[in-house]
């Protein structure tokens, strides 16, 4: 009996060796390049995702345009139709040069000169996308009373005393959290660049 086990075990070392010898450099290149665009995806799908939202919401207040009865609102809708466009172009410009794969044939110093020009521009974006979102917000709380309400509530004193700072502090929670894990998504992303060189 202890001489089967003994075999069993043998076996087993002799596959895990072969199957460590298969791992080439060439396999744990591909492997660590896969890592990088899926941990790069997790940025990219919700900026995406926000894209669509973005766009969709100014197709709505396009079709809904007739409901904004004064020039205030008008005004106020045509901005948010602008904002939700810039939003959207600037989200896409700010993923755009992450989607396109690291060229292996430069060297591994300017891979990662790339991706820190990559990295800064993102978070400029970011900055940009954040600023516009607060400019947003108030828009959008002033068209919530129109579009959502049967009735008027622009003459509500606590509509207006509790949706902004509300929304204010929703916004900048929540700001802050992707701010959060978008970093620690690129430092990850970093590090798989660092792990191709050695």
């Amino acid at each position: 009996m202890e001489l089967d086990d003994l075999k069993n075990s043998w076996e087993a070392i002799n596959k895990q060796v072969d199957n460590q010898q298969n791992l080439n450099p060439q396999i744990i290149d591909k492997m660590t390049r896969n890592k990088y665009n899926a941990s790069l995806h997790k940025i990219i799908y919700p900026e995406l995702i926000g894209t669509l939202v973005c766009f969709a919401s100014a197709v709505y207040i396009g079709f809904n345009f007739g409901k904004l009865d004064t020039v205030f609102l008008q005004g106020a809708g045509i901005l948010a139709i602008l904002l939700l466009v810039a939003l959207s172009i600037i989200s896409l410009l700010s993923v755009r040069h992450f989607n396109m794969p690291a060229d292996v044939s430069k060297p591994y110093a300017e891979i990662l000169k790339a991706f820190a020009v990559q990295k800064i521009r993102f978070h400029k974006f970011q900055q940009i996308n954040v600023m516009l979102s607060y400019l947003l917000l108030v828009d959008t709380i002033v068209l919530m009373s129109k579009f959502f309400s049967d009735k008027d509530i622009s003459d509500n004193k606590y509509f207006w005393i509790f949706s902004f700072p509300l929304g204010y502090i929703f916004l900048l929670f929540f700001s802050k959290w992707v701010s959060k894990k978008y970093n620690n998504t690129l430092r990850q992303a970093e590090q798989l660049l660092k792990e191709l060189e050695s």
